[in-house]
């Protein structure tokens, strides 16, 4: 006749069982005192009013140009990961046109960040061709780490300028973006975070820098007048 092994599962003492519980308690405790509760702000600003349909040489236009997205994966995601969407295209008296972009968003987390463009243009179906990294001096905040892009697909070329705020930082990578929202995160704060980005059509890739330098003119200048309204929505403190 074969024999059936059973499983022989040791006793539990009532010792042992609260030392577990004791521990679990423990662990619950210690997760609800590293969850961050300090919100860095109170309010969602209201980037409709706060950003200017007009400002120094620059009106805002119609564009038949769609905009890149600015997720992966189209505008659901956007809805879950902004609080607040703007995108509008401003040119000036010379014809130069630039296509902008911002998204906020109230909570930054781990799982719940700011989709960084260069993946969202390579999702959308554009080869990243450059990428480098640029310093913009501003009069009245902290020098902005920004980046700058040439991409194309098959219709055109878009130089891309951007940042993006984390807090009180410009993290210029994924990575560097998990460990500031860790390191604030472990002292209770809930940081904020923006994208600010423009892009501008070219059919010559040879003309990038120049097209770069009126981007960042135009930055600047949307910078100094927002700041103006309501200080360190779209640059740190």
């Amino acid at each position: 006749m074969m024999k059936i092994n059973m499983f022989v599962f040791p006793q539990i003492t009532q010792r042992k069982s609260l030392l577990v519980a004791a521990l679990l308690i423990i662990a619950a405790l210690f997760a609800i005192k590293l969850t961050p509760t300090l919100h860095a702000v109170d309010t969602t600003p209201d980037l409709d009013k706060i950003i200017p349909t007009a400002f120094g040489e620059w009106k805002q236009i119609a564009d038949p140009f769609t905009q890149v997205s600015l997720t992966t994966g189209g505008n659901d995601l956007a809805s879950q990961l902004y609080d607040k969407i703007v995108m509008r295209t401003y040119a000036n008296r010379n014809g130069d046109r630039v296509m902008l972009a911002i998204a906020y968003a109230r909570e930054q987390k781990q799982d719940i960040k700011i989709h960084r463009p260069e993946v969202c243009y390579v999702a959308q179906g554009f080869q990243l061709l450059s990428k480098k990294n640029n310093t913009i001096n501003m009069q009245d905040a902290k020098p902005i780490k920004a980046q700058r892009l040439l991409v194309s697909n098959q219709n055109r070329y878009e130089t891309v300028s951007y940042w993006i705020r984390i807090g009180d930082d410009y993290p210029a990578s994924g990575m560097a973006a998990r460990l500031k929202i860790l390191r604030d995160g472990l002292k209770g704060r809930v940081l904020d975070g923006v994208l600010v980005r423009v892009s501008t059509a070219i059919s010559d890739p040879a003309n990038a820098e120049a097209t770069y330098k009126k981007q960042e003119a135009f930055l600047v200048e949307l910078v100094n007048f927002t700041n103006a309204k309501i200080p360190s929505v779209l640059v740190a403190k």
